[in-house]
């Protein structure tokens, strides 16, 4: 592997790393289920809030990996200060909002995707329910393409989840390869080893090669997990080694892409 081009994906290594231990956990919590992303989503909400949260404030999942009220407790020094209920429900919210009526989240917060959050929230102030949902800022794409490349999800194609992540992953490319080139250039311009024209044009083609390689990498992962997934499935592989193998391979594949169109993208510009 190119060592200079590994040096650049480091951010997207380091995203599809996170991935991976998301669709770890989340199949050890669910198996193959259809609807492995919103357990996905209920992992990465948990993440981001013991990332972010202060000390002695701790989300984790409730034992249940059924639950219909409560997903998730958030304690602070031990004592429960908050129930969360997480829902990936865009395209059938009707389900929620009955349940919402019902009273059966009086004392839970909900929190959703993006897209989750907007719809539930959109009608509950067309029709007067108090209740709202935070948004996670986790999207419905994430967790459906992740979910989709353990073999689950079934109710989007293969296609459509490695596009998903495709351009997921090369917004997050380009930000990450932008932002590093950035750095590097403002210090060489003031080192004198660069002028500002230079430099604008190297940023510029960094996070371009970062776009495309954060693509690349994501759409091969998701197809190839998909690919593996089913493989193992037909020749009856399950378990841990199932897991192993579908978690692993889309990760070793995503870092040979990534590097691979960097070494591309790079050599054309030489």
């Amino acid at each position: 592997m190119n060592r200079k081009a590994a040096q650049k994906n480091v951010g997207t290594i380091a995203k599809h790393a996170y991935e991976a231990s998301v669709k770890a956990r989340a199949l050890q919590r669910a198996g193959h289920c259809p609807n492995l992303n919103g357990h996905i989503l209920e992992i990465m909400g948990g993440d981001k809030t013991n990332l972010l949260s202060g000390p002695g404030v701790r989300e984790t999942l409730t034992r249940s990996r059924t639950a219909t009220t409560v997903d998730a407790v958030v304690t602070r020094n031990g004592q429960i200060v908050q129930r969360i209920q997480y829902k990936d429900t865009a395209h059938s919210i009707g389900d929620t909002v009955r349940r919402v009526k019902a009273g059966q989240y009086r004392t839970t917060t909900l929190k959703g995707t993006t897209e989750t959050a907007k719809v539930f929230n959109r009608y509950a102030a067309k029709h007067g329910i108090a209740k709202r949902m935070q948004d996670t800022g986790i999207s419905s794409r994430t967790t459906k393409s992740l979910a989709r490349s353990c073999g689950a999800a079934k109710q989007i194609s293969v296609g459509r989840a490695a596009a998903m992540a495709a351009k997921s992953g090369g917004a997050f490319g380009a930000v990450v390869g932008g932002g590093i080139s950035a750095i590097s250039n403002t210090v060489a311009v003031f080192n004198g080893e660069k002028d500002f024209g230079e430099a604008l044009g190297c940023v510029a083609k960094d996070t371009a090669g970062g776009a495309l390689a954060g693509a690349g990498s994501a759409a091969a992962a998701t197809a190839t997990g998909a690919a593996v997934a089913s493989g193992l499935a037909a020749i009856g592989v399950g378990g841990a080694a199932a897991t192993v193998c579908v978690v692993a391979a889309p990760l070793a594949v995503a870092v040979g892409v990534g590097c691979l169109i960097t070494s591309i993208w790079d050599a054309l510009w030489d």
